[in-house]
């Protein structure tokens, strides 16, 4: 009798640790699952999905990358706020984390915080890991010195991220813009012409500035 009572005690007792291991991996392959969603720009149902891993709970994925993702889900559709509540939030639980500390410098930039933005920037800088995840920063501090009409250190910046990710398109967009306002037209158009090439989707845009600024 003894003996039955303890072989059901310890089966019940690997039920529970089956079922508490099963709840917290889940939320690691929710968060997994969040990212595909995220991937395949299902922003909406990515989000929704990182919300039930962070309510599962996490055994291996970082609480600190699930709120960075939770953060650009809300940029992709339009809720700056949204997109700095969750970087803060991936901030706290992880200070070095270099995407968030980026993420949060373009959401402040958006909502015209310029100085919170390259207080970020700066920051982020810090723990900049000298890879191709560089360059989301450096283009945004290329954008931000062409905002500040500062645009020698925006090459400066649009140029270390051409060295990372050189068929980007977007940089080369912001290059033309930059060199326009250097005064170097043939790199702009050069520039210009990479951008097109690449199929940067703003084109238009590049197009107005450069107009507003005067190419040759």
């Amino acid at each position: 009798m003894i003996i039955k009572k303890a072989a059901a005690l310890f089966t019940s007792l690997l039920l529970v640790l089956s079922m508490t291991s099963c709840h917290l991996v889940s939320g690691d392959k929710l968060a997994r699952k969040g990212k595909e969603y995220y991937s395949a720009q299902e922003y909406s149902k990515a989000e929704d999905t990182f919300l039930q891993a962070e309510e599962t709970g996490l055994k291996f994925f970082s609480y600190a990358e699930l709120y960075y993702h939770l953060g650009n889900c809300r940029m992709k559709q339009d809720d700056v706020d949204g997109c700095i509540k969750y970087q803060k939030k991936a901030i706290e639980a992880n200070p070095e984390y270099f995407g968030a500390w980026v993420s949060l410098g373009v959401s402040y930039r958006k909502t015209g915080d310029k100085d919170k933005a390259m207080e970020c920037y700066k920051t982020a800088l810090e723990y900049d890991p000298q890879n191709s995840n560089s360059a989301p920063l450096y283009i945004s501090l290329g954008v931000a010195y062409l905002e500040m009409n500062k645009p020698v250190s925006a090459v400066t910046y649009l140029e270390k991220a051409k060295e990372l990710r050189s068929e980007q398109a977007d940089i080369y967009a912001f290059l033309a813009i930059a060199y326009a306002m250097e005064l170097e037209p043939e790199r702009s158009d050069e520039a210009y012409s990479k951008a097109l090439e690449l199929g940067y989707s703003h084109m238009d845009q590049i197009e107005e500035q450069l107009d507003k600024i005067g190419r040759s």
